[in-house]
């Protein structure tokens, strides 16, 4: 026989699953409708990982302290690391809700300005996407300038018989075969050592 507590306590159970369902898809919706506007802003201030947490410290830590109301001293690794995650999915979007938390020296700087009554030029908050590949390009070719060999066609002719010399040695080792001690050698570089 069943007490009237249990079927009360069961009833209520599933009203509660049923709320907590709806209510998970009723932000599941919300988020698909903020990501659509999201995406438009992503990677504004930059895009930051998890293994940024030591270059957006102060950030970090201003935003814990002013929008979480949480202590970062009082905080364990674990819990600083699930707060950062949050954190960073925030800054990639563009979501924070001030612009100090993307960058606190560029904020301190004009601030500073702000107060001492300096005139502070007007910045150009759009991403340019050329910019990243010009620089990107510009460092390519740097490289490859840097690549160039400094040996003559003739030094490199020599390299490469030199090599040829060195295979055939090793494939006469192989056979048994007497090898001559001047095959496999640059003749410039040549140090007489003894083995003793």
């Amino acid at each position: 026989m069943k007490r009237e507590g249990e079927d009360a306590g069961k009833g209520e159970g599933r009203r509660r699953k049923r709320r907590r369902r709806k209510e998970k898809k009723r932000l599941k919706k919300e988020k698909k409708k903020g990501t659509v506007a999201l995406t438009a802003q992503w990677g504004k201030y930059g895009i930051i990982s998890d293994a940024d947490i030591g270059n957006k410290d102060s950030e970090f830590r201003a935003w814990l302290v002013e929008e979480r109301k949480i202590n970062p001293e009082t905080l364990s690794k674990d819990r600083t690391r699930k707060e950062f995650a949050v954190f960073v999915e925030d800054y990639n979007t563009a979501t924070l809700p001030h612009e100090k938390f993307y960058d606190m020296r560029k904020y301190d700087i004009r601030m500073n300005m702000i107060r001492s009554g300096q005139v502070i030029a007007a910045e150009d908050d759009k991403y340019d996407p050329l910019a990243d590949v010009k620089a990107h390009n510009s460092t390519i070719k740097s490289q490859s300038a840097k690549k160039e060999s400094v040996l003559s066609r003739a030094e490199l002719e020599e390299l490469r018989r030199i090599e040829a010399e060195r295979v055939e040695i090793a494939k006469r080792r192989q056979l048994g075969l007497d090898v001559p001690r001047h095959l496999g050698v640059r003749t410039e570089q040549v140090t007489e050592f003894t083995f003793e």
